[in-house]
């Protein structure tokens, strides 16, 4: 017989479990669908451009290398959105941008715009990353 007290602790447990393994495939199937994850208006908060490259197109890691950042720049009426990401190797990528409609009015300003892709598995971290968007590269360097 089962106390009711340990039903309890037990089903609390299960539940727990399955939660847990919910976030964990949520995340992972996301990081393999090359969706992204997030976007915003502005860089990725407590990241400087390398080498100070203003207005420059650049990518981050975040959350220690589970996470890709790419900062684009164009109108802020009409921001450069990552669609997808994909991998051509294990420091290759491509990015393919949110197509912006032919008939929309964008602002005539230059600002940047993040999108935030969870880290593939089959990227490596410990090399510089290339990642195409439209027929520009930009490098990604390796995390120190």
């Amino acid at each position: 017989m089962i106390r009711p007290r340990k039903a309890v602790r037990s089903a609390a447990s299960v539940a727990l479990v399955a939660a847990t393994a919910l976030v964990l495939f949520g995340c992972s199937a996301q990081a393999q669908s090359g969706k992204p994850i997030d976007d915003y208006a502005g860089g990725p908060k407590g990241v400087r451009a390398p080498g100070g490259a203003d207005l420059e197109p650049f990518a981050s890691w975040l959350d220690h290398g589970d996470q890709i950042a790419l900062t684009l720049y164009g109108s802020s009426g009409c921001p450069p959105v990552g669609e997808s990401m994909r991998v051509r190797s294990s420091n290759s990528l491509v990015v393919e941008l949110v197509p912006i409609a032919p008939d929309k009015a964008c602002t005539a300003d230059y600002a940047p715009h993040t999108t935030v892709f969870a880290t593939p598995s089959d990227v490596t971290t410990t090399s510089d990353v290339s990642i195409l968007v439209d027929d520009q590269s930009i490098t990604l360097p390796a995390m120190r």
